[in-house]
């Protein structure tokens, strides 16, 4: 017998919280949470997402036993600023079990039908910019391993969004590039040609103003990403969550800003390394080790990921893009990084994919968001 119920209670939260250990016990590749930031995000006085969404927090139980969850959410920014009566669902994990996974998606959609929605989309927990999609191909490339701030799951799960009726909504692309190819000549002196030529400044982030670059990096992320399938404007308190996520591990060597010479903002990139195989030692928790395998990651990660690159609308096609990839690859390779990610990349942005492959990147992972007419 198969029971979906809303998780409510301190306990139920934590069940909630914690199942994905069911899910993945013997995947070497999983990279569990960590538990402290996954209850940071479901705190409704907390998470900076209940600002302007609502949401409910289910567990499906087969036989008196945990078998899957589910969050089913409504972003109120999202459907004003597309003009769309669309649900989410998220936090998606779930036993390899068809009934348990129809069960789950039936109550996300109910619960949405019931709010007036018209569409759910999904996976997103719990917006476009936290961690979203499924993985549908790359599962034996190198790494194996998820990088950082990736979502990762079973194959299976394929299967079941396709049982309960749901279908591709849009995809997103993963490149990597090998550290192993040197960059050309050519590029070095294209970036400082193009740099000299539009009279742009290229610089490292500044940490000792990083209010300012923070400002400038927000005003060039809500603006370069707006024609992005979902985008929606971050928020003030989502920009400080994520400046504080990203404080704790990213690299300033591979922090950059182009500005023009009057100090205006024209594009960004940020990179970070890839912690995640050593987080995944951490188990989820930061103490009482945890904490030492999270500093060890940032000192000797040999990979990294650039998850973070825009330009501003009226300075494109004038190969800033060019200038930031080639600063990047150049100074990754100084730090000693072996390898790079660029992602995730939305299958309709060809203006970033034509360059990347272009400069070697290989699309080697795709993710997708599936959703469902209600």
């Amino acid at each position: 017998m198969i029971e979906v119920k809303e998780a409510v209670t301190r306990r139920e939260i934590r069940e909630f919280i914690k199942f994905p250990w069911k899910v993945y016990r013997n995947d070497p590749n999983w990279v569990p949470p960590v538990i402290m930031d996954v209850q940071g995000m479901l705190d409704r006085k907390k998470s900076p997402f209940f600002e302007f969404g609502e949401a409910a927090y289910f567990l499906a139980q087969k036989d008196g036993r945990v078998a899957g969850r589910i969050t089913a959410h409504v972003n109120r920014n999202h459907n004003v600023f597309h003009g769309v009566k669309e649900g989410f669902f998220g936090f998606y994990e779930c036993l390899d079990d068809d009934e348990v996974a129809a069960a789950l998606l039936s109550r996300a959609e109910d619960w949405l039908r019931g709010r007036g929605m018209t569409k759910i989309v999904g996976p997103e927990s719990f917006t476009i910019y936290d961690e979203t999609c499924f993985q549908v191909d790359g599962w034996d490339a190198d790494p194996p391993t998820p990088v950082v701030l990736e979502s990762y799951n079973p194959r299976y799960y394929l299967r079941q969004m396709a049982g309960a009726g749901y279908r591709k909504e849009v995809d997103w692309y993963a490149f990597k590039v090998d550290g192993s190819k040197p960059i050309g000549e050519g590029l070095l002196k294209a970036k400082e040609r193009i740099m000299k030529q539009r009279g742009f400044i290229l610089r490292n982030v500044d940490f000792k103003h990083i209010e300012r670059d923070v400002a400038m990096i927000k005003q060039i992320f809500n603006e370069a990403w707006a024609e992005n399938w979902g985008h929606v404007r971050l928020t003030d308190r989502q920009l400080e969550r994520l400046k504080e996520a990203l404080l704790a591990f990213v690299d300033p060597r591979l922090c950059f800003m182009v500005e023009t010479a009057s100090g205006e903002p024209v594009g960004c990139a940020v990179t970070i390394p890839d912690i995640n195989p050593s987080v995944k030692k951490m188990n989820g928790r930061l103490f009482p080790v945890g904490w030492y395998h999270f500093l060890r990651a940032r000192r000797h990660s040999i990979g990294a990921r650039t998850f973070m690159m825009g330009v501003l609308k009226k300075y494109r096609n004038m190969g800033v893009d060019i200038a930031l990839v080639v600063q990047t690859i150049k100074d990754g390779l100084a730090a000693g990084y072996r390898w790079a990610e660029c992602s995730l990349i939305v299958e309709t942005n060809l203006n970033m994919i034509r360059p990347v492959e272009k400069w070697g990147g290989e699309r080697y992972k795709t993710y997708r968001l599936f959703s469902k007419q209600l």
